[in-house]
């Protein structure tokens, strides 16, 4: 008998324990009914022990065992057109290895950013054998966007042990949705496990890219942290320079000329203390919703400036710690954080799907489709239910549009902060900054700190990195002024260059960070095996396959529930129509990285 299994199992989700109870013992049929509680703790306790007490080691399922614990985990007939997504994500396998890279001994590679996305592709590129590569990070450290942001209460919205590579789900995750110092010592150590330390150059920003043709090289020109600079080659060069990594100012009169300390989220100043301060924070997006909680118990005052409301739902588990009999589902039950994670993977995926794609029979402009009709309605029962007793507040938080218009946000204590006899919520449009504080259309709040939560210029893919391209193009103008990227990696007028996360090369609505990075790793490096193994010393892509999937991404949007005219988002940066992120499901999205499609691209032999 296994000490404590019982308990264990009172503990377990019902559905993943179903999925791995059916994995487990290789019986498609060993649960019979999914509502039956006590039959599935019954099968598990007879199930489990040998497996527990490492007595048996799990096979992989095949096709019949896997549909059964899919459905059984999500609680739905799940399609089977899922399984190998299922396979690869889950990490339950087989899944076929990829092929090797064979480069010249003098192919050289160099990876910008040192993100999860860079982390990523430099860690496919070592796996398959192309090892002759730098990785260029501009910060002091590895950890793009986990390390940038430290601003109090900064942490991740997307669950932990779905916000992680498939090959390393679970480092003993301190949260259910972890904060920003164990997200950043996560990938430091993917880094470290890699072996990809000795081949990072921190502190290097690269300042310029240009082509030769001649010599059928990048010539690299870079900035280091002392002062210096440097110049190099490289045969490919793969950035990876983060979605939401140049931070946005507004442009408020004045805005120079405040005499206190103000500065963007980040850019967090942790040598300014804001015990007892008055703190104006301008925007109320997610960065704003996880700052005003963590500030408002400390800050004398907290004036949150709003341009317009955002929704939010609930969690659970947000917030709480991943301990105890919830730790121990994890470390002791074999395929317990597998099985969680494809249920989780659905829920925060594929699962959602259905909310963003606009019916054109449904004639409520204040939703798209019946299913986001009753996620409206129960995200506004939720509000009525936080601030109900605020009829003032309850009418600024309310949004107008549709959820899911913009970024769906969880609610971390946003509502009980804005409550709260401290913190006033104020509507009206900033006129202007002074040196002592905020003007607005209804009146001025002078204030000690001014934070600026207003995201990023996510729209502007390589600035402020000047890349010039075949026959002089100025590349990063052009993406700047049309940003269209095939598959939102390969650029025109750019050989042997990717660009990860380009141009609709994201979903807005469903995955993760660490999923689109696997994603998009797998076809670069696929992309130069082909190059390679062809005998080639070129690959780019070919101009009508960049407007191909530019018209048929934006063709695709134009049904989701983003395309809305009347509301900004960072899906569009300051564009009229979507730049940011792709069109389908999750799987349309894993599906769309899986193969490279020859027909895309010229390929130049070796001279």
């Amino acid at each position: 008998m296994v000490e404590g299994l019982a308990e264990l199992l009172k503990a377990a989700d019902r559905r993943t324990l179903a999925a791995v109870v059916t994995h487990l013992s290789g019986d498609p049929e060993a649960i019979r009914d999914l509502r039956d509680r006590p039959a599935i703790e019954a099968t598990a306790a007879q199930v489990l022990p040998p497996f527990m007490l490492g007595m048996a080691s799990p096979a992989a399922p095949d096709d019949e065992l896997l549909q059964a614990a899919m459905d059984l985990a999500v609680g739905a007939p799940i399609p089977p057109e899922y399984r190998d997504y299922a396979r690869e994500q889950t990490g339950i396998g087989p899944v076929p290895p990829l092929a090797p890279i064979r480069a010249p001994e003098d192919f050289r590679v160099l990876v910008i950013g040192a993100g999860a996305s860079g982390i990523m592709v430099a860690r496919t590129l070592d796996n398959r054998g192309l090892t002759n590569f730098r990785i260029a990070e501009a910060n002091a450290s590895p950890g793009g966007a986990w390390w940038k942001n430290t601003y109090p209460g900064c942490r991740v919205d997307t669950p932990s042990l779905l916000y992680s590579y498939s090959f390393d789900q679970d480092p003993g995750w301190p949260e259910h949705f972890s904060p920003q110092p164990a997200l950043l010592q996560y990938l430091r150590g993917v880094v470290d496990d890699s072996g990809l330390t000795d081949r990072l150059d921190v502190d290097t920003r690269v300042t310029s890219l240009r082509w030769n043709e001649t010599e059928a090289v990048w010539h690299v020109e870079a900035a280091h942290g002392d002062g210096s600079t440097s110049s190099s080659t490289a045969n490919v060069v793969i950035a990876a320079p983060g979605l939401l990594s140049v931070p946005k100012l507004p442009d408020i009169p004045g805005r120079a000329s405040f005499a206190g300390p103000a500065f963007h989220s980040a850019e967090w100043d942790h040598s300014v203390d804001l015990t007892g301060k008055r703190v104006a924070v301008i925007g109320t997006g997610a960065s704003a919703q996880q700052i005003v909680p963590a500030i408002a118990p400390i800050a004398g005052e907290v004036v949150v400036h709003q341009r317009s409301p955002q929704w939010l739902m609930p969690h659970e588990k947000y917030g709480r710690k991943l301990t105890g009999l919830e730790r121990d589902l994890y470390d002791r039950i074999p395929m317990y954080r597998e099985w969680n994670r494809f249920a989780e993977s659905w829920r925060f995926g594929d699962g959602t799907t259905p909310l963003v794609t606009v019916d054109p029979e449904w004639d409520d402009p204040r939703s798209i489709s019946a299913a986001n009709d009753r996620l409206r309605d129960e995200l506004e029962k939720y509000i009525r239910r936080e601030v109900g007793t605020r009829p003032d507040l309850l009418e600024k938080v309310m949004p107008s549009y549709p959820p899911f218009t913009k970024r769906m946000l969880i609610d971390n204590g946003w509502y009980q902060a804005l409550l709260r006899d401290n913190v006033r919520l104020n509507t009206a449009a900033v006129i202007e900054m002074t040196p002592d504080g905020v003007r607005t259309t209804d009146g001025f709040d002078e204030v000690d700190v001014i934070v600026f939560a207003t995201g990023f210029h996510a729209d502007r893919f390589l600035s402020p990195m000047q890349v010039t391209g075949v026959g002089g193009v100025d590349v990063t103008a052009e993406l700047d002024r049309d940003p269209q990227a095939y598959l939102g990696l390969a650029l025109p007028d750019c050989p042997n260059f990717f660009l990860t996360p380009g141009p609709n090369a994201y979903l807005g609505h469903a995955g993760n960070g660490m999923f689109f990075a696997e994603c998009h790793a797998r076809y670069i490096s696929e992309c130069l095996r082909l190059m390679l193994e062809s005998g080639s010393r070129e690959i780019v892509v070919r101009p009508e396959a960049v407007r191909r999937y530019a018209l048929e991404t934006r063709s695709r949007l134009d049904s989701s529930v983003w395309n809305n005219p009347e509301v900004d988002s960072w899906f569009k940066g300051e564009r009229k129509h979507i730049v940011t992120v792709a069109a389908g499901s999750v799987l349309d999205f894993w599906n769309s990285y899986r193969r490279v499609d020859v027909s895309a691209y010229d390929f130049a032999p070796r001279g």
